[in-house]
């Protein structure tokens, strides 16, 4: 019997665990398949969760849920080469829904049984009768949980983004309250004081879920108003440009009517000549509207296109498909495309006389996603480049030209939001960056190269 009970208790349930939270990880990042792709990292990850289990099985004393959290973090992130910050609130998701499940089912039997955790603890016997009796249930729950849909984008929006701060400290502070709790467990006796710290610690929890909703939506409203003021710039450049291409055309019209009251016996061929000059400049402000689906970007691209004329580039945009139902936030569009459009306009300033400046932005469909290719032909990325653009602070530029290196940065890190891909070929005769977002409708999962 005293054999059953270690293999009980420090083998199956303790892998039962840690496939548990396995589970529960891969689950919130949207990897489930990792579980059939990847098994031989699972099995990795399940005998180093037993052997850091074993090693700390004779120091119950210590706070073994901040070690285990800071081990899984750690780990999963390097195994399935997770972004960190999106490990460390994914664990302690999983960690708190782990520890809640295990303290509901837990509670109502031990107290049926006429047991305390603290006895429980101390006795194998009466843990491995625990356990059998807690951990299916448990199991079973979490199951039924993750069998909840849940929208991946809405997590990416509301949970793993690392400028939403405010979910990020509401999970930290219930992780160590949860912490706390388990840590009690050991020592208080009095199921009641139990049953009262557990009422408290979900009514705490659930004022923070909608203390945390609430600045989740001011934090939408913000993004809205900041879109919005960017759009009211891009809006009264071109009213400017219209009204002082109104005043153009007023002195054109006076000039008309002049040519027509003269006596010359050439008037006619000089007002024939001047329209026709007239008619080839039509668009003298160099605005173009254009009609993308998106009003924001439609802004953006009508200012980007009076850039490219002052700068004399040939600026070329090709609308395919609509970005009406493209699964992307507003502001990172906008910051996505200008921050691309501005790259290509400096690399084709740099072209030699003899060579055109072009840059082309083309929207089209390809496989069920919407694909934004802007290209330039502009000098070829270096080889030495081409593996690092993408790095936070790098530039293939010189200091002395004061470039940061933070655009192609923001770039991916919004596009990864997104659930989008990029990627890019740049060769003697063009550069292209070409990013695909998803189609509200489809839920396949993005990624970057």
């Amino acid at each position: 019997m005293e054999y059953l009970e270690i293999i009980l208790n420090n083998v199956v349930f303790v892998v039962l665990e840690g496939a548990t939270l396995l589970y529960l990880f891969l689950y919130f990042t949207n990897e489930i398949g990792f579980l059939s792709t990847n098994w031989l990292k699972c099995l990795i990850y399940l005998l180093l969760y037993f052997l850091i289990s074993q090693f700390f099985i004779h120091y119950r004393n210590m706070p073994l849920p901040l070690v285990y959290v800071a081990f899984n973090i750690l780990v999963l992130s390097y195994l399935t080469k997770t972004n960190l910050f999106v490990s460390i609130i994914t664990n302690v998701i999983a960690f708190l829904i782990y520890g809640v499940t295990e303290i509901i089912v837990t509670t109502p039997i031990l107290y049926f049984l006429g047991i305390s955790s603290k006895e429980v603890l101390n006795d194998n016997m009466l843990l491995m009768k625990a356990l059998i009796l807690t951990r299916p249930i448990q199991t079973i729950a979490i199951y039924g949980l993750t069998r909840i849909p849940i929208k991946n984008s809405l997590l990416k929006e509301s949970i793993f983004r690392k400028d939403n701060s405010s979910t990020s400290y509401l999970l930290l502070v219930l992780f160590f309250m949860g912490a706390f709790y388990a840590y009690m467990i050991k020592y208080i006796d009095n199921i009641y004081v139990l049953g009262i710290s557990l009422v408290l610690f979900m009514v705490v929890t659930i004022l923070g879920i909608f203390d945390t909703k609430e600045r989740i939506k001011l934090m939408h409203i913000e993004n809205q108003l900041e879109l919005q003021k960017k759009y009211s710039r891009n809006m009264e450049l071109i009213v400017d440009a219209v009204r002082k291409e109104k005043h153009d055309y007023r002195n054109h019209i006076s000039t008309l009517i002049a040519l027509c009251t003269m006596k010359d016996p050439d008037a006619l061929n000089k007002i024939r000549e001047y329209a026709l000059k007239l008619t080839n400049n039509e668009n003298t402000s160099g605005f173009h509207f254009y009609n993308t689906g998106n009003k924001y970007l439609d802004g953006l691209l009508a200012v980007k296109n009076s850039e490219a004329n002052a700068k004399e580039i040939f600026f070329e945009v090709d609308v395919e498909t609509t970005l009406k139902d493209i699964q992307v936030d507003d502001v990172d569009l906008t910051t996505i495309v200008g921050n691309i459009i501005d790259n290509a306009f400096e690399a084709v300033v740099m072209n030699p006389p003899e060579r055109k400046k072009i840059v082309s932005l083309l929207i089209y469909r390809e496989n069920n996603k919407c694909i934004i290719a802007i290209a330039n032909n502009g000098e070829e990325i270096h080889e030495v480049h081409k593996k690092h653009i993408f790095e936070y602070k790098y530039s293939t530029k010189s200091k002395a030209e004061g470039e940061r290196g933070y655009g192609l940065f923001i770039v991916r890190e919004l596009i990864v939001r997104n659930n989008g891909f990029i990627d890019y070929h740049s060769n003697e005769f063009e550069t292209e960056f070409r990013i695909s977002f998803n189609y509200k409708n489809n839920k396949t999962s993005a990624f970057i190269s």
